[in-house]
């Protein structure tokens, strides 16, 4: 498995043939198959009464701002994924089973790689510790809405259309926590 469309062999380099593009390809060489599957990633929507925590992307001159979370790790479960990148980002600790799903899809992002974002809900009282920046991000702070619409600062670009909406993650994760 590659995560971006192969032109060639990822075992002998030779030219795949095209089997039913664009995740399916044939090594003539190996007479092996090469599929092409979405990257795996969790993110967690931590919430409280009236805001979201969120990750700025740590990238110059860029004000990005996301859920915390990213790929899920070979033999790793996407709860387990989720609370491991929320501590590495955040600094915060939770446990999986207080994680709520509401939300999984598939969508291109950066060009030819497609990715599949799992998404859970936290409520913030089940979060342990005060919400820091850790070496993967520049910032971690709670956000509202209102708050975010009147700074320059904006949620990712390259995500989904509902995803740049800080009212519908606050809005789903509420939702799902409430169900739960």
């Amino acid at each position: 498995m590659v995560r971006e469309p192969p032109d060639h062999c990822p075992r002998c380099g030779a030219r795949l043939a095209p089997v039913d593009p664009p995740d399916r390809f044939h090594c003539p060489d190996c007479d092996e198959p090469v599929i092409y599957h979405p990257s795996p990633t969790a993110r967690v929507a931590v919430v409280d009464d009236r805001s979201i925590l969120l990750v700025k992307v740590d990238v110059p001159d860029r004000d990005l701002w996301g859920t915390p979370g990213g790929f899920v790790e070979a033999g790793e479960g996407p709860d387990v994924a989720g609370v491991r990148e929320l501590e590495e980002e955040t600094t915060l600790r939770a446990a999986p089973e207080d994680l709520v799903l509401f939300d999984a899809r598939t969508f291109p992002k950066f060009g030819t790689m497609h990715k599949t974002y799992v998404c859970y809900a936290l409520d913030a009282a089940d979060a342990e510790g005060e919400p820091q920046p850790d070496h993967e991000v520049a910032d971690a702070r709670y956000w509202t809405p209102a708050e975010l619409a009147a700074a320059d600062d904006r949620l990712l670009t390259s995500w989904p259309e509902a995803y740049k909406d800080l009212e519908w993650w606050l809005e789903k994760a509420r939702s799902a926590l409430a169900r739960a």
